[in-house]
């Protein structure tokens, strides 16, 4: 709303400029619907069709900064909103689980006993970085040092240039720079650089800064850093965040809520004495041991009682009801938007389920979904990353590296209710059906796998037998004959 006062001779040229926006701003909006000629807005306009450009650098690094203060709530600009970024990406860790290693049949699984403890310290802590950065980046090395294999950590931030071959789009070159800052004492510290040039042949090392060095050796098995990407975009091999959709409305979230609570927190109410005459009120409330002192001090927040005469009135003025009411709104749309937006299922951030049985339910099924997506994007890097360090031990300890191939374990989100139902439903069901000739063995076990993966048994034919054991030696503790599952 524009003030009357505005409408002056001095501000027609304003007013008229004022005019000029507005139709400016009308007509811009209007041409992106509007068009003279038919256009699909997803598709470039005929006749402006030119070579594309395309970039082949990887992707950009990520904001390292931002994101890792986000999840440990440290970041002082948007860590009022960090009550959601945990769950986002803890809740997810958690139920994505560590992978099993399983070797190939009649393979050695030595070399694999001192793999899998390190997949298990490691891969939670993976899971964290690829999430909450992009990429999660591991280095697969011989540890003269500590004689024992390594997964050397890179962040995502420190990788300054990736060289990609042009014709496959495989990497062949990696850059990185660290700044490090490290304790040379018990009160000092230091700063060194460390610049890198990885290829599949040499590695070169400069060193600058506390330590000073310049090295190069051979990389004896050609192995280079293994992005762990999520949600990678097609031709880039760096991730991007899981925050990177909702990073804007946690901000807003933040600064919202820091607003708020300002309002709320230096706020007090404020007392409001009305009297006639100042010098009476204050003698009828002077305590009766301290009539006639001059350094009399009345503090109506500590009095028990308040003497009013006719006129005079003791109120309170408190903050309105509804003075913060637009903030908490605005804060709940706010994270309605995060959690729609994020790509995170709902039932991941701990909030209580709403609506009914079928919505929870589906609700459960998008979360397996999401943590399946995970998995998949972990598996083809963790089945390389596995590979590799299994070629370096075998090449340690002079022997073949196995053939292994990576698993998941069952995921499932059923109360411990819901698995009683369909133990109960299985049990009842399965019996008659392997009794009237309905359904197969082949069948049985199909189905019994699909309800248990874990189910011990390998095949049809050792799931018959080992059902047949178990009725024979039941049939014998309540002392009846042999049960003879031949007639199945």
């Amino acid at each position: 709303m524009i003030h009357e006062d505005f409408f002056t001779v001095d501000n027609i040229g304003g007013i008229m400029g004022l005019k000029l926006f507005l139709k400016n701003a009308k007509a811009s909006f209007e041409d992106f619907w509007t068009n003279s000629q038919d256009r699909d807005l997803s598709k470039q306009p005929h006749g402006t069709i030119s070579a594309a450009k395309r970039e082949m650098k990887g992707g950009k690094p990520a904001n390292e900064q931002i994101l890792k203060g986000l999840y440990t709530g440290s970041g002082q600009d948007m860590a009022l909103a960090s009550y959601l970024s945990g769950g986002m990406v803890d809740v997810s860790k958690n139920l994505t689980g560590v992978p099993g290693i399983i070797p190939d049949k009649g393979q050695d699984d030595t070399l694999l006993k001192k793999i899998y403890p390190l997949v298990v310290d490691e891969f939670p802590v993976l899971i964290v970085t690829m999430l909450t950065q992009g990429t999660a980046w591991r280095w697969a090395r011989w540890s003269d040092k500590l004689h024992k294999l390594t997964w050397e950590v890179i962040p995502d931030s420190s990788i300054t240039s990736i060289i990609i071959e042009l014709d496959t789009g495989e990497i062949t070159e990696i850059y990185t720079s660290d700044l490090i800052e490290h304790n040379k004492d018990e009160n000092n510290v230091a700063i060194t650089t460390r610049k890198r040039h990885i290829t599949k042949e040499l590695i070169t090392e400069e060193w600058k800064g506390n330590i000073n060095k310049f090295v190069q050796y051979k990389n004896t098995f050609g192995f280079l850093p293994i992005p762990f990407s999520h949600r990678c975009y097609e031709g880039e091999w760096r991730g991007n965040s899981i925050y990177a959709r909702s990073l804007r409305y946690m901000k807003a979230i933040h600064d919202i809520a820091y607003k708020r609570d300002e309002i709320l927190a230096d706020f007090e109410p404020k007392l409001i004495q009305t009297v006639k005459n100042v010098e009476k009120w204050m003698s009828n409330n002077t305590p009766p041991d301290q009539k006639g002192s001059k350094n009399v001090v009345i503090d109506p927040h500590r009095m028990r009682l308040v003497v009013n005469q006719e006129g005079e009135e003791t109120r309170f003025e408190f903050l309105p009801s509804d003075a913060t009411a637009q903030h908490t709104a605005a804060i709940k749309d706010n994270e309605l938007k995060v959690i729609k937006g994020s790509g995170v299922p709902e039932l991941l951030y701990g909030a209580i389920a709403t609506g009914n049985h079928a919505s929870t339910e589906t609700d459960i099924f998008i979360a397996l979904d999401h943590i399946k997506g995970i998995r998949r994007e972990l598996t083809k890097a963790t089945q390389q990353l596995i590979n590799q360090s299994l070629q370096i031990l075998a090449f340690m300890h002079f022997t073949q590296p196995p053939q292994v191939s990576i698993q998941w374990g069952n995921l499932s989100l059923m109360s411990e209710e819901q698995k009683a139902r369909v133990m109960s439903t299985y049990a009842a069901a399965i019996v008659p059906l392997l009794g009237n000739g309905a359904i197969s063995k082949e069948g049985a076990f199909f189905f019994t796998k699909e309800l248990y993966p874990g189910f011990p048994a390998e095949d049809a034919v050792h799931y018959m037998e080992g059902l047949s054991a178990m009725l024979v030696e039941h049939s014998s503790k309540i002392g009846q004959p042999a049960f003879d599952m031949g007639g199945y």
